[in-house]
């Protein structure tokens, strides 16, 4: 495996508690608590002529809601919040969400799939339902102590959401003008179904959301609704779409960790590292026939908590349903329901 590229992290600390650092002229980042091992999350306040914009909303929590207030009272001078934009539907993006369109009598910008998937998954449905995730990961050949550890640990979705009754729709493509510039949606695959990232290409500033991580890689995921699906393809098609249309030079705003310079660099990273993974997953099949459930326990040996266990096996398939569209794995599900993976 090649050593870790080296990007350029421009801000040297995270903001204070209860504060912001400003990372561009007008544009803010806050950085908020989570109750689970990613432990923080970016979220943006942006200037927008006479009002403020605001992308992503943090885990709804008071501590979280207590330092949106600070940040409000020292820096909106004012002038009110006027737009929410929400990259997607994952709890630490949406999670906040009503609450901050209640405060400012706003409803959030979204994709229509993302808003979907959050209205389903705050009633504990389609990729909330522990009992059908449960279900799933059992008939893929996880091991009971993992089946065990992920339903006494995992953080359901609606711990941390509360969400809005409407919303205003974004696409690909659409263009929104911030305190004077153009941002374009570039709409992104593979970690969630209609993820918005935006992107000023006069200021060479892209809100990457979770699409672009520095030092950690978005999870993939397939979810029990959609057990065939190949996100992994999703995420590679979306890394080409983003190489051709983000400049070199692109401060890239994550979600995750620090604002940092060498997205082309970082792509090329990030898709190595899934190339690699595929390779290691032909690997853990073997010659004969074995679950997900194994795969996983030889892809991810560390030890995870409940919530890491569910996104490895959902990460674990991505790879092996990857693996079975291109005709490199077969698959087939025994008399008792349950799923086996071979080489062709």
């Amino acid at each position: 495996m090649d050593a870790p590229i080296k990007l350029d992290y421009p801000i040297a600390d995270y903001p204070a508690v209860d504060d912001a650092t400003e990372v561009a002229p007008g544009v803010y980042w806050l950085s908020t608590v989570l109750p689970f091992r990613l432990r923080q999350i970016n979220i943006w306040l942006l200037k927008d002529g006479e009002g403020w914009t605001i992308v992503d909303c943090g885990y709804a929590r008071e501590d979280v809601r207590a330092h949106w207030r600070a940040v409000w009272q020292r820096y909106l001078g004012g002038r009110p919040v006027t737009r929410l934009v929400v990259t997607h539907f994952h709890p630490d993006h949406l999670g906040n969400s009503r609450w901050i369109c209640d405060t400012w009598g706003l409803q959030p910008c979204m994709t229509e799939s993302e808003w979907l998937h959050g209205q389903l998954a705050v009633l504990d449905l389609h990729t909330d339902s522990v009992g059908q995730r449960l279900r799933f990961y059992a008939a893929h050949g996880l091991d009971e102590a993992r089946l065990a550890r992920f339903r006494d640990e995992v953080v359901p979705y609606s711990d941390g959401v509360e969400v809005p009754e409407s919303y205003s729709r974004i696409a690909e493509g659409d263009r929104l003008e911030i305190d004077g510039f153009e941002w374009r949606v570039i709409v992104g695959h593979g970690h969630a179904p209609e993820h918005a990232s935006l992107y000023c290409e006069e200021r060479a500033l892209l809100i990457a959301g979770d699409q672009v991580l520095p030092q950690i890689s978005p999870n993939i995921s397939v979810w029990p609704p959609e057990p065939d699906a190949d996100p992994l393809q999703g995420y590679f098609e979306t890394i080409g779409r983003l190489r051709a249309a983000v400049r070199p030079d692109t401060l890239v705003l994550p979600s995750h960790r620090k604002p940092f310079y060498g997205i082309h660099p970082r792509l090329d990273e990030l898709e190595r590292h899934h190339r690699e993974r595929l390779e290691a997953t032909l690997a853990a099949v073997g010659e004969g026939e074995t679950s997900a459930g194994a795969v996983a326990n030889t892809l991810f040996p560390q030890d995870l908590d409940g919530h890491q266990i569910g996104f490895a096996m959902n990460e674990t398939l991505a790879h092996l349903n990857y693996l079975m569209h291109a005709g490199r794995l077969a698959r087939r599900r025994d008399a008792e329901g349950r799923f086996w993976f071979r080489r062709c």
